[in-house]
């Protein structure tokens, strides 16, 4: 506020001086007067550009701070999401457990089921046997017989697996697979049936596939080994020939009349 007197008292005296100068016809009056007038210009022009600046301080300053306040806000936010996103993972880490869990109670309610049909129909053969006189036993074992020749001509399901297609695809969906519920599933309304799996076996075998083909084994299915090649992009390995030997064992065992299923 003074200095804005100061320039307005400064111009003042220019006016004066020029005027009084031009009057009394003083050139260095007037001389003086027209430097009084300069110097209040250039006086005033600096205090605006002063002022102009102090302005635009005051502003970047609130932008700083208004900067600042968001990126606060922001981070907030993003760490709000990340504990969302984590939360939301987590649950769905448990409803997929929980469901793999599910699904495995019902693939052995499934297997003990078939235990006990298998079961009631040996314990009824049994008795059907035990109440029986020695003639009937004859009989029905020469009927048994009759049988096992007319069964030996009936339809086979015949299943064949190809391991790699199959593993890979577990590992995908990341579940856990009973081989024992996929061999009862499959084998369901059929007479007989034929479970071959196929799959590449390393050379020498590690102890994991080992155990893992024993299993297989043990479940009644018939493992067939195949020879493997590393990929020459990558440290995975390929099976050779499985899709071939696959389709040469279907053309040379399926019969007329065998139901084909391809895992």
């Amino acid at each position: 506020m003074k200095l804005n007197q100061a320039i307005s008292l400064t111009a003042g005296f220019s006016i004066g001086c020029i005027i009084t100068g031009s009057i009394i016809k003083q050139p260095m009056l007037r001389g003086l007067g027209e430097l009084t007038r300069f110097g209040a210009i250039s006086l005033g022009v600096m205090v605006k550009l002063n002022s102009v600046n102090a302005d635009k301080e005051k502003q970047l300053t609130a932008f700083k701070q208004e900067n600042i306040c968001l990126q606060t806000k922001f981070e907030k936010t993003q760490n709000e999401l990340n504990k969302l996103g984590k939360k939301f993972q987590t649950q769905d880490t448990r409803q997929r457990l929980h469901l793999a869990n599910i699904q495995k109670l019902q693939h052995q309610q499934k297997v003990v089921l078939a235990t006990v049909t298998t079961l009631e129909q040996k314990l009824d053969f049994y008795e059907k046997a035990a109440s029986q006189k020695p003639e009937n036993i004859k009989v029905n074992l020469n009927k048994n017989s009759v049988l096992s020749v007319t069964q030996s001509q009936e339809s086979m399901t015949r299943v064949y697996i190809d391991g790699n297609n199959l593993s890979f695809a577990v590992d995908g969906l990341q579940i856990e697979l009973d081989y024992d519920a996929l061999r009862i599933e499959l084998s369901q309304n059929a007479t007989r049936t034929n479970f071959k799996y196929y799959t590449g076996i390393h050379s020498p075998m590690n102890d994991g596939q080992r155990r893992f083909i024993d299993y297989l084994k043990y479940q009644r299915y018939e493992v067939i080994g195949l020879p493997i090649l590393a990929r020459p992009d990558s440290k995975s390995f390929k099976t050779v020939g499985d899709d071939v030997k696959i389709a040469v064992d279907i053309i040379g065992e399926v019969k007329k009349g065998d139901d084909v299923i391809l895992v």
